[in-house]
């Protein structure tokens, strides 16, 4: 998986759940959102959107900084080889007879 999904994905779960712990608090303004939006719609969502890239480009620069971020393509190389053979014997043996459906 590359790291800009997990990034993506992990941003947009953060954002959800402060939404979700934010929300109750913010009743009061209810009354006052078109006011709110008409008059600070645009900077309030710029920096919205700043702090989704700011957070998005600090849990991407962690992946690559810890490796996460070629872990599937490492992964799917030695999978590759395995699966060619190269290896252990045991694991391309057990890999053939998951292919086959010969559970024991």
């Amino acid at each position: 998986m590359q790291p800009w999904k997990i990034s993506a994905g992990l941003t947009a779960s953060l954002a959800g759940a402060a939404l979700l712990l934010a929300g109750p608090r913010l009743d009061y303004l209810a009354p006052h959102w078109a006011l709110i939006l008409a008059r600070h719609g645009v900077p309030v969502g710029l920096h919205a959107a700043l702090g989704v890239v700011a957070v998005a480009a600090a849990i991407y620069g962690a992946a690559r900084a810890t490796g996460l971020a070629d872990l599937g393509r490492r992964v799917d190389l030695a999978e590759r080889s395995v699966r060619r053979g190269e290896g252990d014997r045991d694991l391309t043996e057990a890999l053939r007879r998951d292919a086959e459906g010969d559970w024991e």
